[in-house]
């Protein structure tokens, strides 16, 4: 039998639960090993949302005010364009 293929997260779902993991993270009392699992999880999902961001980024178009053309929006090195 195949493994099931997990559905694709959307980015409010996973920013949802990185926000929880954040105040899960933030209680006095959760123990050192769950904060450290929870981290770790914590910055796997962060790095796929990251990943949904630039493939938004990369299909969004702009217009040049001067020359009304449409060109792709272009990252500089700060991620800014």
């Amino acid at each position: 039998m195949a493994a099931k293929k997990k559905p694709k997260l959307s980015f409010e779902e996973g920013m949802a639960s990185l926000e929880e993991m954040v105040l899960n993270m933030q209680r006095a009392d959760l123990p050192l090993d769950e904060m450290m699992s929870t981290y770790e999880k914590g910055m796997a999902l962060a790095s796929q949302l990251d990943a949904i961001l630039r493939e938004h980024r990369r299909r969004i178009e702009q217009i040049d005010p001067d020359t009304a053309e449409i060109t792709k929006f272009e990252e500089n090195e700060h991620g800014v364009s």
